[in-house]
């Protein structure tokens, strides 16, 4: 094997060791939440919130695999309809499942709300 393919071999190997563990575990395992970051959100929402979103975007929505995960002044980027769209479709490149299916067209639209209003 020559060295340049065996580097082509490395680098797509260590990219997808990368992004497994940059997805490991989000979206399914709940954490506690402590913060005060879900008081304004509906009991609803801040459940929905607790037991899907918490494992990759905090407690705080500070976010926990990247700057892209914090969601604090989301509402700022982008509008409800973007959030929702990003909730029910996820990232092409696999870095956030889509939960269109997961969760009811209700529980996207109110965290989209909810995050919306964080600017």
């Amino acid at each position: 094997m020559t060295g340049f393919r065996k580097y082509r071999i490395y680098a797509a190997l260590l990219a997808a060791m990368a992004a497994i563990t940059a997805t490991a575990g989000c979206g399914n395992a709940p954490r506690p939440v402590k913060g005060e970051a879900l008081q304004d959100a509906p009991s609803d929402i801040a459940a929905v919130y607790k037991s899907r979103c918490v494992s990759c975007h905090g407690s705080e929505l500070q976010g926990r695999i990247g700057a892209q995960t914090n969601l604090q002044h989301v509402g700022a980027r982008l509008s409800a309809e973007e959030i929702a769209g990003q909730i029910r479709y996820g990232e092409a490149d696999g870095s956030m499942p889509a939960y269109e299916g997961k969760l009811t067209g209700e529980e996207i639209e109110g965290l989209a709300q909810w995050l919306a209003a964080k600017k």
